[in-house]
């Protein structure tokens, strides 16, 4: 959080006071196998995550898409590379 901060332009500690000193984590393990029809997949809905940060490790499989300028674009993975997702409560 400090390092985000700094980033953001912030006070080393701007983030860990506005989320509280004991900030709590919630860790969720997604395994999405390989669609053996990818073609009826339907996918998610566009939403946002609403929470402080998402941390994503890919794999070959191009599902990630982001909204740029009224345009969806696939995100490309990257091997071994995360995608950290800045959340809602980060961005208000």
């Amino acid at each position: 959080m400090g390092a985000l901060s700094l980033g953001l332009g912030l006070e080393e500690t701007s983030l860990e006071e506005a989320f509280g000193r004991e900030v709590g984590a919630c860790m969720r393990v997604s395994y999405y196998p390989k669609c053996p029809q990818p073609e009826l997949a339907l996918g998610l809905s566009p939403h946002s995550d609403p929470g402080g940060l998402t941390i994503l490790l890919p794999d070959h499989v191009k599902g990630l898409q982001v909204c740029m300028d009224g345009s969806w674009i696939t995100v490309e993975p990257i091997a071994n590379a995360f995608i950290i997702n800045i959340g809602d409560q980060i961005q208000v």
